[in-house]
């Protein structure tokens, strides 16, 4: 499971395409994205997760 810290979130939008379960989208009132909890699964069978790579800013950490 992987979360995103809103106070290093640019919202640049590369981890939300990437996601293959679609867990990762904007939060309702906060400027940053955030992953669904049951949605996520590590990218579970993939490798590698996919989102993490993605991020330059390093937001997004395995909780």
């Amino acid at each position: 499971m992987y979360t995103i810290k809103p106070d290093l979130c640019v919202m640049c939008d590369a981890c939300r395409p990437v996601c293959p379960r679609n867990a990762v989208s904007a939060h309702a009132t906060e400027k940053t994205y955030v992953v669904d909890a049951d949605l996520c699964n590590s990218c579970a069978n993939m490798g590698a997760v996919r989102c993490v790579p993605q991020c330059p800013t390093d937001a997004i950490v395995a909780k």
